[in-house]
């Protein structure tokens, strides 16, 4: 994972009715959480909805940052959405109009969003269905909460293991953090022997912005297999979230001591703010990343020489 910043896909909306307190109960309260997202919390101005961003999400946007502005008519939402774009020629934020449907049912929020010609938003369901939920009920669902202390084996089943690892990659390719976090929680219940499978969930957690659970994985995953290089850096990028100069630098270098190779200007963005910004981390920062480069050089001049 070259670049963990770049991957990371932003959508949130929400809603509300203002005034009208008999009728509170059926607009959205409180904490709201999707997949793109992270967590926010909603507040009414002027008769408008403002979503602000609680955890920063997967796109690290500062607590408290505004990330939505609408007006409820009915059961639709009518504003503008904050997100975080791919693409070539896209910037890294960019603001959408949305429409959203609220349930009453289960104070859901559904959209479709659809950002500018050639760019993308990943992490957003197919066809870019957006689905904004009440905190607890994310929460409810969920298969396994409190970190990766939490996961068990109680009955080992290797080969059903090994399907959820496989489920769980490929919804980690298409971007589904969540997804893909739930079936490496299924493979680690079945079998807690697979180095990858805390792997993949100290990754889909790191998307998820869930730092400290992501480092508890990968911690666990770097026991198991102490010279995996990925493992080195994917640390040094959860670190990096909780602004952990020391540790994230540590582990970055005993990454780039095992190997691990990068090609030039492809480091991750929140890594290289943290050590580009301390005179002190600077310098051995700098060196780290020459050598990733050189590694990826030797590897590739291994590889030409070899064959495919």
């Amino acid at each position: 994972m070259a670049s963990v910043s770049r991957t990371i896909g932003l959508a949130a909306f929400i809603a509300a009715v203002p005034g009208a307190a008999a009728r509170a109960q059926n607009v959205p309260q409180g904490s709201y959480q999707a997949n793109v997202l992270g967590r926010v919390e909603w507040s009414v101005a002027n008769e408008r909805v403002v979503a602000h961003s609680v955890d920063g999400g997967p796109c690290r946007f500062k607590p408290q940052s505004p990330v939505l502005e609408g007006q409820l008519l009915g059961n639709v939402l009518v504003g503008q959405l904050t997100l975080c774009l791919e693409g070539p020629s896209c910037p890294s934020l960019g603001t959408v109009p949305v429409l959203a449907v609220y349930s009453t049912e289960d104070r859901s929020l559904t959209a479709y969003v659809r950002p500018q010609a050639g760019c993308q938003v990943p992490g957003l369901g197919k066809g870019g269905l957006l689905v904004l939920q009440p905190a607890e009920a994310v929460s409810a669902q969920a298969p396994v909460r409190g970190g990766v202390a939490r996961l068990r084996t109680e009955k080992r089943n290797t080969e059903a293991a090994k399907e959820a690892l496989e489920r769980g990659n490929q919804l980690l390719g298409k971007k589904d953090w969540s997804g893909s976090a739930a079936e490496f929680e299924r493979s680690i219940t079945l079998d807690d022997r697979n180095w990858v499978a805390f792997f993949g969930l100290g990754t889909a957690w790191l998307m998820r912005g869930q730092a400290q659970d992501s480092i508890d994985a990968l911690n666990r995953a770097r026991l198991l297999n102490p010279r995996e290089s990925s493992i080195h850096y994917n640390l040094a990028c959860a670190y990096s979230r909780l602004g952990d100069k020391k540790q994230a630098l540590a582990s970055l270098g005993q990454a780039v001591k095992l190997g691990f190779a990068i090609t030039e200007g492809s480091q991750d963005a929140e890594l290289d703010r943290l050590l580009s910004s301390d005179g002190a981390f600077l310098n051995k920062y700098l060196g780290l990343l020459q050598q990733a480069v050189a590694n990826n050089k030797a590897s590739a001049g291994r590889r030409q020489q070899t064959g495919p």
